[in-house]
């Protein structure tokens, strides 16, 4: 079956031909502030470190960031924090000319939802290698899209158990259930209808309210609130502890059904730029959450394509 569903050059594909070749970069002397900035300015949910832009020294992502302003017990702004405090340092890379399976089975081993690509690597204790590009679980999720349709449904991979919140939940409660679950997001529900489907919360919208949660005045909450909430508060909104999941969480969700294709769930990440799904299902006429399935899950299923014979044609 697999034989008619694929073509022979996936298992050939090098990561040199899906990765992001102009990578956003920061040196290790820039701060949290700058580094928040560039995400939001660009994007994107991670940064890589390097030393003269050209060698790899660390990645931060908004996962770091919420987990160490979570446990960060300093008086300090984030323009005081150096990026090199919430890093990490443990590279994980692969090689420009390795196949994108071999990504992928990197990529899961390893628990990241992305992969520096490095070139000029003689031997694995070779550390001078320079930063070719970066594969992220969106350039998978793309990928999954555009060569894997038909290969498996959602029911195949999506991830069980759920974690949940309640629509009536703070917001530094989603943000610590997150960290010590080590999850990008959460299904919102709520418990007042049969603990229907509300929403959805992820990382970034936890991330918005960074600059918010680590300001030692009044003066500079006001300054944020417009550009941490826009219209999603109201003016007169200031205190950020009174912050509910109701009050920043994605409403009405895009969602799936177990028996979708996966391809075609991909699809739909990468075309309105989420990272996630809520897999549903009809109950007494409520639809409720019974799994989730997101980009990570896309690379699971990428790398569990092995050997030559079924992938050729």
């Amino acid at each position: 079956m697999l034989n008619k569903l694929f073509n022979k050059r996936i298992k050939d594909q090098k990561a040199k031909e899906v990765m992001v070749r102009h990578v956003i970069t920061l040196s290790p002397t820039e701060n949290l502030w700058k580094t928040q900035n560039t995400m939001s300015r660009y994007r994107i949910k991670k940064v890589v470190v390097t030393q003269n832009k050209k060698h790899p020294i660390g990645i931060v992502t908004l996962k770091d960031i919420i987990k160490f302003l979570i446990s960060d017990k300093t008086d300090r702004d984030l323009d005081e924090i150096p990026i090199s405090e919430a890093m990490t340092t443990k590279l994980v890379i692969a090689d420009k000319n390795g196949t994108i399976i071999e990504c992928a089975k990197t990529m899961t081993t390893n628990n990241v939802s992305s992969l520096i690509i490095v070139e000029d690597v003689e031997d694995d204790d070779n550390k001078n290698y320079n930063l070719a590009g970066l594969i992220t679980s969106t350039d998978f999720a793309n990928f999954f899209s555009e060569n894997c349709i038909g290969f498996a449904s959602v029911k195949d991979h999506m991830s069980q158990p759920i974690f949940v919140i309640s629509i009536k939940e703070s917001l530094s409660t989603a943000a610590q259930i997150m960290s010590d679950k080590r999850v990008s997001r959460l299904i919102v529900i709520d418990q007042d209808n049969h603990n229907k489907l509300a929403g959805i919360i992820s990382e970034t919208d936890v991330s918005r309210t960074i600059p918010v949660y680590k300001s030692r005045t009044i003066r500079s909450v006001y300054e944020n609130i417009e550009l941490l909430f826009g219209s999603k508060l109201k003016p007169d909104f200031i205190e950020p502890s009174l912050v509910r999941i109701r009050d920043i969480m994605t409403p009405n969700p895009i969602t799936t059904e177990k028996d979708a294709d996966l391809a075609e769930a991909a699809k739909i990440m990468v075309k309105h730029g989420i990272s996630g799904l809520p897999v549903i299902e009809s109950s007494d006429n409520v639809e409720k959450p019974i799994g989730i399935i997101s980009k990570f899950d896309i690379i699971n299923a990428l790398s569990r394509l092995e050997g030559e014979d079924e992938l050729a044609e």
